[in-house]
């Protein structure tokens, strides 16, 4: 094939497909208008919603704020996995959960559990429902909606993410947005702090069994000083000694205050003020109390002078001054116990220091020496976790988010679902496809055949000719066809002198074709098609006044015998039939009365009487048909037999085999193509190899005329 051929071939099928797309025109447009129609009720019925993004940056550092700053810590992958990580935290239930509870979702009509079908029934008949959701299900319940409402993303691979919301108000969904990205910031706060504290929790332990050794260090060097107190001073290890006794001294007198410290608070909080004045051997504090207990006697002179309003002040000026004094008291000892352990702790030192410098016996010395190192040790080791606790008490009091909102949410100033520009689009793009898709399944498959070029395409040859619509009541007509008597101007009658004109042409055409062309001897015309009441019995009626009319010798055969219907087109009742004389040439001639003259035409017509009882394939097969037609060759000019329908009856693939032309009638807007293109294709295989096929296209009911019409003929 060359190129022109090629581009030939392209330019045909472009020109069918336009052609498909022409005749489908109205299936695309109503789908058009179906798809658009049920897109724009969906925009109107469904519920607008509106997002709000919240932006948080999350710092993939942990750092202390109590450190100076270093370099990051970790390689990016590192880095990656804490951003990932923080962005799981935030689409866990833990933060969703504490936005429901804070916000009070779950009473929500767009978040909170929607009623059963039981209690919407039961409401409905004014029943109250018993079974009611506890708090658990009610906030299971709504977090299952209020996960559809929010979305958490990451910005690619930066340390961004986006906290979306969507809800049926701009304002809730941008409250929402923001209530997830501060919930989680405060979350991750209250994260730190709380692992702050449980450090803390775990040092105070550790502190405190670093505080018994030590106080278990200097009751063992105590002991050790009591037990060589001997040595010692017989050593001449004065100041040792004497530095020994202000330790005991201080000791015993820090006991005493403690004591009485304890002692005096207990009786300042059951009122016990002339204990409290005994414990502290105030003179004035003594006066104070004697004083409030006859106030408080009631046969007292001075109670008795004195109204009860006077007397609850005085009681109460009484008390403050009592307070007072022994607040300071009670302050005034806590100075002389602090004062006391400053002292006892720098006579320990200076202990220490005078046994260190003090020349001892080896095995006092090394012994001093291994319980200082040990006292050094706990020592150390106890001021290590005294300020490692300040450290975490201070971080969790002045504990920082590592992660950031940099943009809070703002409500939106237009829904963003649904999106009416994507839905046209969609629409726009599902109606073109689907459209598209109807138009060729209705062409190819499901519709009828509706343009002479669309039936061409299908049988792959020419349209013989397009037969219009035309109506017999109100008309005194007994068929169609006499309109090709009574209105020889009409459109149908044209349609099928048409028709004429084409087989003609078609058996110039094989004639002409033929190795040894031969004139003599008349023409036979199958008139057949895929099933009954697509006009082929009128057609072939028509065509065959047509030729009769021309001056023609014409025969018309109905071989429609299992349903023949010629006799009524013609207003005969035949008593005998030509199944008749098909089943005995013999008793049934052609004077039986099944071969008769039209009554509006020179046209002669060889009729069946009624519907079959047997299968009549056998007779059109037979040497009585096939002689018949033998004769009728050599006494008229065409024959034109009416024939059953191909799908309904297998006669005429016997029948086909003996005629020059065959015409298959297809209904307009009727005939399956899919039906049409089973019962061509036996047909094409039963054919003489010099017949033609002619397609006729019948009761068409398109309502736009060629120019050709105008002045040439009457519309009927």
């Amino acid at each position: 094939m060359n190129f022109k051929e090629s581009q030939e071939n392209q330019d045909v099928d472009l020109r069918a497909l336009i052609g498909v797309l022409g005749r489908q025109s109205r299936i695309i447009l109503y789908t058009f208008l179906v798809v658009f129609a049920v897109a724009s009720l969906a925009l109107i019925c469904v519920t607008p919603k509106y997002r709000a993004s919240a932006l948080i940056f999350v710092n993939p550092e942990v750092k202390n704020i109590l450190e100076s700053g270093g370099p990051a810590t970790g390689p990016l992958v590192s880095e990656n996995a804490r951003v990932d990580s923080e962005v799981e935290i935030l689409r866990s239930s833990a933060v969703a959960v504490a936005v429901i509870r804070d916000k009070e979702l779950f009473l929500d009509p767009q978040f909170g559990p929607s009623p059963s079908i039981a209690q919407k029934l039961a409401n409905f008949v004014g029943v109250a429902h018993a079974a009611t959701l506890s708090d658990d299900q009610m906030i299971a319940k709504t977090l299952l909606k209020f996960r559809q409402a929010i979305t958490v993303q990451r910005k690619g691979l930066t340390f961004l993410v986006s906290v979306n919301a969507w809800a049926q108000s701009a304002g809730v969904s941008a409250e929402l947005a923001n209530a997830m990205a501060q919930t989680y910031i405060d979350q991750q706060v209250a994260a730190k702090i709380s692992a702050s504290l449980s450090a803390r929790d775990v040092l105070q332990n550790e502190i405190e069994a670093a505080r018994l050794a030590l106080a278990g260090f200097e009751k063992q060097f105590d002991r050790f000083f009591e037990e060589n107190s001997a040595r010692f001073a017989a050593e001449g290890h004065t100041e040792i000694n004497r530095l020994r006794n202000n330790l005991a001294n201080n000791l015993a007198e820090t006991s005493r205050l403690s004591q009485a410290k304890t002692e005096l608070s207990a009786m300042v909080g059951d009122f016990n003020w002339s204990g409290a004045a005994k414990t502290i051997g105030d003179e004035e504090l003594t006066q104070l109390s004697q004083y409030r207990e006859k106030l408080l006697l009631p046969q007292q002179e001075l109670s008795q002078n004195l109204d009860n309003n006077l007397l609850q002040a005085e009681l109460t000026r009484l008390e403050t001054l009592l307070h007072n004094k022994s607040g300071q008291a009670l302050t005034s000892m806590s100075l002389a116990i602090e004062k006391l352990d400053t002292q006892t702790i720098d006579t320990r030192r200076q202990i220490r220091q005078a046994i260190s410098g003090a020349e001892l016996s080896a095995d006092l010395l090394t012994e001093v020496y291994a319980m200082q190192q040990e006292a050094s040790i706990a020592r150390a080791q106890y001021q290590t976790l005294i300020s490692r606790m300040r450290d975490l008490e201070t971080q969790a009091r002045i504990q920082i988010a590592d992660s950031r909102i940099v943009a809070p949410a703002l409500a939106p100033v237009s829904p963003a679902f649904p999106n009416k520009t994507l839905v046209a689009l969609l629409a726009l793009a599902v109606s073109t496809g689907l459209g598209v898709s109807l138009a060729f399944l209705n062409e190819f498959y499901i519709g009828g055949v509706t343009t002479p070029t669309q039936l061409s395409e299908l049988m792959q040859t020419s349209t013989a000719a397009t037969i219009p619509y035309s109506r017999t009541s109100n008309t005194g007509q007994l068929s169609v066809a006499d309109t090709v008597v009574d209105a020889p101007l009409s459109h149908y009658s044209e349609s099928l002198r048409t028709l004429r004109a084409a087989v003609e042409q078609t058996f110039r055409s094989t004639v002409m074709s033929a190795a040894e062309p031969s004139l003599s001897g008349g023409k036979i015309v199958l008139v057949t098609s895929s099933f009954s009441a697509e006009g082929k019995t009128t057609t072939a009626l028509a065509l065959a006044r047509t030729y009769a009319l021309a001056g023609k010798k014409t025969l018309l055969i109905d071989a429609d015998l299992r349903k023949p219907s010629l006799h009524r087109h013609l207003g005969l009742a035949p008593k005998t039939g030509f199944m008749d004389y098909l089943r005995d040439p013999n008793q049934n001639d052609m004077t039986s009365g099944f071969y008769a003259r039209d009554g509006a035409s020179p046209l002669a017509v060889i009729m069946s009487a009624g519907p079959a009882e047997v299968a009549t394939d056998e007779l059109l097969n037979s040497k009585t048909f096939e002689a018949l037609l033998d004769q009728v060759r050599e006494v008229y000019d065409i024959t034109i037999i009416d024939s059953p329908p191909l799908l309904a009856a297998v006669d005429a693939r016997y029948i086909v085999q003996h005629a020059d032309a065959v015409i298959v009638a297809v209904k307009w807007a009727a005939t399956g193509q899919s039906d049409l293109r089973s019962a061509v294709q036996p047909l094409r295989m039963a054919m003489s190899p010099s017949a033609q096929l002619l397609p006729v296209l019948t009761q068409s009911q398109a309502r736009h005329r060629g120019p050709d019409y105008d002045g040439y003929s009457a519309a009927i």
